[in-house]
């Protein structure tokens, strides 16, 4: 019996417990950040579980934020769902942050209902948020770009790692062709660039490792490695010194150009030669470690330039002769290259550069559009090559504008005498009319003589009218 009182009892109070787990539920408040930038969204969700039905208001600092949007249907502030309503047992709200501060969201009037429409106990959440300006994050920003380690697998640089210490150098025997670059930030904030596998070249090779802060300044740490070189080629090139590169693993090749060899100070080097440019292109390297590719002629050395478009290759050159109306002179920058150009129209949407097509040789002058970086050979309206011009034909062209000038202003006077002129013999012409007009009506006027003419008229009128003027 006793044991039977005691099962009795054993089943009252797990049904005693399991009716209060039941019917107990609960609100959960969470967001998706804990700040934001002000400008910038949050989403705070709210949940209800063991509950058949609910109701709830949210809480929140409307000085700090917004509500812009939510997944149900919010009305305002407040929102009531459940199984007898909308049937979200999840809602997601999205606030916008107005201004800086720390604002809390949270329930208010919040009950949870049993299937007989009872309310039933129910514990809350809330979530914390703080919005900062954009300024206000960056003030906090860390500034410290140095390294707190850097290294060359394998080898030692010189002089010992110090984070004060930006330049650094080491050598390795010609063999090694790579190496492998280690670095370690200060800051767990900072970023790093340059590090990893780097190929070497002959002589020189200068690496730099950048590290940028979280603040956005930057420190740059270099690493000048020199790969033995069994026997360097020395050249002198408008009083820099540089190498000439005998590996061919250390260039390639430009569009339109086969690669060949050459023989320098008795040696056979690499180079790149084409039939149509009639180039011979050797690299070259400057004490930095910076290859670039030369035209070589006979012992000298001129910088070689390509720009390379979708469907044209163009290789700048230095003009040669002169274009008339285009004398301003002005040097642009096209895909890393500084070139010559010249200005067509004021805006300097478009320029004239001299230069050569890699792939058809044609030399001459071409129209380049600096907003689509296209080039154009530079013709006139008919569609017609326009020849430079030397300064000769300028002088002659100038010459015969100013004859011409003067032969206009000789013209125009002759002109303006020649109506004077006319002008004159007119007013002569009329003066005898009205002569001879006269005379008429005195012959009317006086007794005739025999021959049916006075004398002295007859003489006054022939000395008046002996060289009469035709108009």
């Amino acid at each position: 019996m006793k044991k039977k009182i005691n099962y009795l009892l054993f089943t009252l109070v797990l049904s005693l417990a399991f009716g209060l787990t039941v019917s107990a539920a609960s609100f959960s408040v969470s967001a998706n950040k804990s700040s934001v930038v002000v400008g910038n969204s949050v989403k705070v969700t709210v949940r209800v579980s063991g509950a058949a039905g609910w109701e709830y208001c949210v809480n929140y600092d409307s000085s700090l934020f917004a509500l812009t949007s939510a997944n149900s249907d919010t009305g305002g502030k407040c929102v009531k769902t459940g199984s007898t309503m909308t049937g979200y047992s999840s809602v997601t709200y999205t606030f916008k942050a107005k201004q800086s501060g720390s604002g809390t969201f949270s329930l208010s009037g919040a009950q949870a209902y049993n299937d007989d429409g009872d309310t039933i106990s129910s514990s809350k959440g809330s979530a914390s948020v703080t919005a900062r300006t954009q300024a206000e994050i960056e003030a906090n920003y860390s500034n410290n770009a140095n390294l707190s380690g850097l290294r060359v697998e394998n080898y030692s640089i010189s002089p010992s790692f110090s984070s004060s210490v930006t330049s650094y150098s080491l050598e390795v025997p010609n063999e090694v062709e790579s190496v492998i670059i280690r670095a370690t930030k200060a800051d767990a904030n900072a970023s790093i660039s340059g590090t990893g596998e780097r190929s070497l070249s002959e002589g020189s090779n200068v690496f730099k490792v950048v590290v940028t802060a979280q603040k956005g300044n930057t420190k740059t740490y270099t690493i000048n490695i020199n790969r033995k070189e069994l026997d360097p080629i020395n050249v002198n090139v408008d009083g820099k010194e540089y190498t000439v590169i005998q590996k061919a693993s250390s260039l390639t090749a430009p569009n339109y150009y086969t690669e060949s060899t050459i023989e320098i100070d008795g040696k056979s080097v690499p180079a790149f030669v084409s039939d149509v440019t009639k180039f011979t292109l050797v690299g070259l390297k400057d004490e930095e470690g910076n290859i670039g590719l030369y035209i070589y002629d006979n012992g000298s050395y001129k910088v070689y330039k390509q720009i390379t478009t979708e469907a044209f290759t163009f290789i700048p050159l230095e003009a040669t002769e002169e274009l008339a109306g285009y004398d301003k002179k002005e040097t642009i920058e096209i895909k890393n290259n500084k070139v010559d150009a010249y200005n067509v129209d004021d805006d300097g949407e478009f320029v004239l550069i001299y230069g050569m097509n890699a792939q058809t040789g044609n030399t001459g002058w071409y129209k380049y559009d600096t907003k689509e970086g296209t080039f154009q050979r530079f013709v006139d309206s008919e569609g017609n090559v326009l020849a430079a011009e030397s300064s000769s034909d300028k002088n002659i062209y100038f010459i015969l504008t100013i004859l011409f000038a003067g032969l206009s202003c000789i013209s125009i006077i002759l002109v303006i005498c020649l109506i004077a002129m006319n002008s004159k013999l007119r007013k002569k012409n009329n003066k005898l009319i009205g002569l001879i007009g006269s005379k008429e009506k005195k012959k009317v006027d006086l007794d005739l003589d025999d021959d049916g003419v006075d004398d002295f008229e007859k003489e006054d009128f022939e000395e008046e009218v002996e060289e009469p003027v035709k108009e």
